[in-house]
């Protein structure tokens, strides 16, 4: 899909390009440098276009395409702006050729700055997303590690006790930050002690690990509350 995508708008591109073309050197005649250094911005401004609307939706998720969408359009922008901008000076073509270079420098630089912040905007956004993925991955492994516990224990209580805890664990916060690594490493500690009394048919001391997964739970998630 985006490759084919990708060659529809290549093709676009292409058939504009040579439409341009033909316009420029049938209807306008080169007499000065103006003409040329214009057609060389508006060039460019082809070439742009090709890249900002590859950089723009080189990731087709959602979050990225959704925060590739105002580059995207800057893209268009700016391609507008250089094409009127370079016909005019291809038609007064007997001016200074200081003010097309200027006006012309100026105009791909404020598209340069808003293709840089749009370009880090979406990557910062999806680094968020992707973390947050690969943590609530971490947070769904930790419940199947419960539930393969309670299988594996015949003891009613203990089994309450381990589905209670599968579903606290279920609905924790599975973001973290600083405020919550001590609480973290502790989590894991207790997990592998719960793991081993399970296994050692333990039943006393892995009701007493799960009720200390459990404060620490409701600490962890007080925690990541009082820190958002």
């Amino acid at each position: 899909m985006k490759k084919k995508i990708t060659g529809m708008s290549f093709a676009i591109l292409g058939i504009a390009f040579v439409i341009y073309n033909l316009f420029i050197f049938l209807f306008l005649k080169p007499e000065t440098s103006v003409f040329w250094i214009s057609y060389v911005f508006m060039v460019l401004a082809f070439g742009l276009q090709v890249v900002g609307m590859y950089l723009a939706f080189k990731d087709m998720t959602i979050e990225a395409a959704f925060f590739g969408i105002p580059l995207a359009q800057f893209t268009l922008y700016y391609f507008f702006a250089e094409l009127f901008m370079s016909l005019v000076f291809m038609i007064f073509q007997h001016i200074n050729w200081k003010i097309p270079v200027f006006l012309q420098i100026l105009l791909l630089a404020v598209y340069a700055v808003v293709a840089v912040v749009s370009i880090a905007s979406r990557d910062a956004a999806t680094a968020v997303k992707n973390d947050y993925q690969q943590k609530a991955v971490a947070q769904r492994m930790k419940t199947v590690d419960v539930e393969i516990l309670r299988a594996g224990v015949t003891d009613p209580q203990l089994k309450e006790q381990l589905r209670r805890l599968g579903e606290t664990v279920r609905f924790s916060d599975p973001m973290t930050n600083d405020v919550v690594a001590d609480v973290d490493a502790r989590i894991y500690q207790e997990m592998m002690a719960l793991q081993t009394s399970c296994e050692d048919n333990a039943v006393a001391a892995a009701l007493d690990s799960c009720s200390r997964l459990q404060r620490l739970y409701v600490e962890r998630n007080r925690k990541l509350m009082a820190s958002k």
